[in-house]
């Protein structure tokens, strides 16, 4: 018999009963999950920028204006904080001008012009001088087109601004480049020694190249189509071969333009493909010399790595969780440590996420799988190729498939192409159908009115999909030995037809005996466990919108007609784990709107201390818990359903005294 291993007990699944369960504030209690460091920058952060280039020292602008960062000490701490800039959208950075001065140009999308001022030792703004454009700002860049000295490039609404410090103040002059550009680049892209511009033209659907002469003049070369929509362009050398790429980001995913010896550019490569791509950045972050790439996903709140491969490609390494909606991507050794860091900013809900690199290609943070399933409605954890590691699958009901992940055994995951299972699959759970000792999964398919079988081989391979009918709109699914003790059953909750299915097994994958009974309106989940301490399995069914539960009580060989029974208050399932391991369950559930999973640590005696919040990015849907490391914590998986993640919260809690339960009248049991 095989259970998944957050099952294994009762409580792995129990009841959160309102009014009966007590809470306490428990001081002992320390529950740590890791999470990567969280920056305050701000209000509502909507641009950062390094200054001339140094990770050690970095401006933010915010709804509370522009406020710089030094390294310090191994990390980064703010060092001033200036009201101006509120709410820009625009930001560059560095010397600046004839003089050499450190100054900062920023801008709104809501004004045709642009603001430069001076940047002091600690990163304060001086005093302001406007610079008015023809429209409103896009995109800024500082850049030495000239032995005139450094220049801004201002991408606007009515094409590209180049702003000179002249002896009478600060000059404007205008490039003829696409209206509405996106984004642009600069850098001496045919080798010449003269700087070169590229925009990303997103309304053409192409880079728009302007080549320098060195003197501060430029001339148009033919565009470069680079997919639908792009919006972001960066440049280096991404090949390895000593010549600049072009790399942009649009509805089409990352694209790669390599350059080729004669100053041209190829035709796209695509790298990756999703068209919510926010961001991009490259560095060499596991040390073999080759240049890696860092993408994030404004959709799925992440930032994925891409190692380059010694044939020139790229392999897909992690992914982490990176916060709501990331907009921008900061690459480089923010913290001091010699090692690459990933610095992220997101405008919903705000702060910063800094992903501290290892050397190694892998960072500390939140790692999870990124799946193209489709909307994710379930997840168990299994050994399911026998290799010692946990893996997981998910069920996914927009896609009608089961999604499997192996386990590294470090909480790193690689992906298994799905297994197509039928119709609006609602919920998955493990067990031994066939008796020998391998994993299999049951699947309640919501739109075929079935479970879906799949018979393990033990090397993470399944037998095809075989059904069993069952009422109508299944929308819960457990495994218990309801026939015999060492029996693999299945209880099925069908919410359309207010009843429960049990599929009695025959111990050779199939079940010959279904037994349906009605139970009351809207069932949505359903306990296994032993509630009269008989030493038989009986069946709890029950809605999270109604105040009464139906209990199935089990005779050793089968279960009786439900009988109904009145709560204090509506009935919830929660996962059950002792994290902390001071032998009492804690209780862990999603908070789909919150964006969140909160962790009630048991305190004995029924009653729970304070939640431990962790924040998990959009729409967790469903949790499961087990090893995930080998360290002998039980760490968190976390299905979100529609950014189709999987994050893996790392359990980091210390080992807690046990607690000695004390009865209500206050002595020790």
């Amino acid at each position: 018999m095989i259970r998944s291993p957050s099952a294994r007990r009762l409580a792995g699944i129990i009841l959160c009963l309102s009014g009966l369960l007590g809470s306490a504030d428990w001081a002992q209690a320390t529950i740590v999950f890791e999470a990567p460091r969280q920056i305050d920058v701000g209000t509502d952060p909507s641009a950062a920028t390094f200054v001339g280039g140094d990770p050690g020292a970095l401006l933010v602008a915010s709804g509370d204006g522009i406020t710089a960062f030094h390294r310090e000490a191994g990390g980064i701490v703010r060092s001033e904080r200036s009201p101006t800039g509120r709410g820009a959208q625009v930001l560059a950075a560095g010397r600046l001008g004839r003089d050499g001065v450190s100054r900062v140009a920023f801008a709104t999308r809501d004004g045709a012009q642009v603001r430069i001022a001076p940047l002091d030792a600690r990163g304060g703004v001086g005093a302001e001088e406007i610079v008015t454009l023809p429209a409103a700002a896009r995109a800024a860049r500082i850049a030495a087109l000239s032995t005139a000295g450094s220049a801004l490039l201002v991408l606007h609404d009515d094409g590209l601004s180049v702003i000179v410090q002249g002896a009478r103040g600060w000059e404007r002059r205008e490039l003829a480049a696409p209206r509405f550009g996106a984004d642009l680049a600069v850098a001496d892209i045919d080798g010449d020694g003269h700087l070169d511009v590229i925009v990303a033209d997103s309304a053409g659907g192409e880079l728009h190249i302007l080549r320098g002469d060195g003197d501060g003049a430029f001339a148009s070369a033919p565009g470069l189509p680079s997919g639908r929509a792009p919006r972001r362009v960066l440049v280096g050398d991404v090949t390895g071969d000593g010549r600049l790429d072009l790399l942009s980001l649009g509805d089409e995913g990352l694209l790669l333009h390599a350059a080729a010896t004669d100053g041209s550019f190829g035709a796209a490569q695509r790298l990756l493909d999703s068209p919510t791509l926010a961001d991009a950045g490259f560095a060499d972050v596991n040390g073999d010399g080759r240049t890696d790439l860092l993408v994030t996903d404004r959709s799925r709140g992440a930032m994925s790595v891409l190692l380059a491969s010694a044939g020139g490609g790229f392999e897909s390494g992690d992914a982490y969780l990176v916060g709501a909606a990331p907009a921008t991507l900061l690459v480089g050794d923010v913290d001091g440590d010699g090692h690459v860091d990933g610095l992220t900013f997101s405008r919903l809900g705000g702060g910063a996420t800094l992903l501290r690199g290892q050397g190694d290609g892998h960072f500390v943070g939140v790692p999870c799988a990124l799946t193209s399933l489709g909307d994710l409605t379930a997840i168990v954890a299994a050994d399911f190729n026998g290799d010692g590691d946990i893996d997981l699958a998910v069920a996914s009901e927009e896609g009608g498939s089961v999604g499997l992940f192996l386990g590294n055994g470090d909480g790193q995951f690689r992906t298994q192409p799905p297994i197509a299972v039928g119709r609006l699959p609602r919920a998955l759970t493990v067990g031994d159908f066939n008796q020998d000792d391998r994993p299999d999964l049951a699947v309640a398919s919501f739109g075929s009115d079935s479970a879906v079988i799949l018979i393990g081989d033990g090397t993470g391979g399944f037998a095809p999909p075989r059904s069993v009918a069952v009422g109508t709109g299944p929308i819960a699914i457990s495994v218990g030995s309801f026939s015999s003790p060492t029996s693999d059953d299945l209880a099925i909750v069908n919410s359309l037809s207010n009843s429960v299915s049990i599929l009695y097994s025959d111990g050779r994958g199939q079940f010959p005996n279904v037994n349906t009974f009605p139970v009351a309106a809207r069932p949505n989940f359903l306990i296994v466990g032993d509630t009269n301490e008989d030493g038989n399995q009986d069946l709890v069914v029950g809605s999270e919108f109604s105040d009464s539960v139906a209990i199935l009580l089990g005779t050793g060989a089968q279960l009786a007609a439900p009988k109904t029974n009145q709560l204090s208050g509506n009935a919830k399932p929660s996962a059950a784990e002792d994290f902390d391991r001071d032998g009492q369950m804690d209780l862990v559930n999603p908070d789909e709107i919150g964006g969140a999973i909160e962790i009630l640590p048991g305190t004995g005696e029924g009653t729970f201390g304070k939640a431990v919040r962790v924040e998990v990015g959009r729409d967790p849907h469903s949790v499961v818990t087990a090893d995930f490391d080998h360290d002998g914590r039980s760490d968190i998986a976390v299905a979100h359903r529609s950014s189709q993640t999987i994050a893996i919260l790392m359990n980091r809690s210390p080992a807690t005294k046990p607690v000695v339960p004390k009865r209500r009248d206050g002595r020790t049991t």
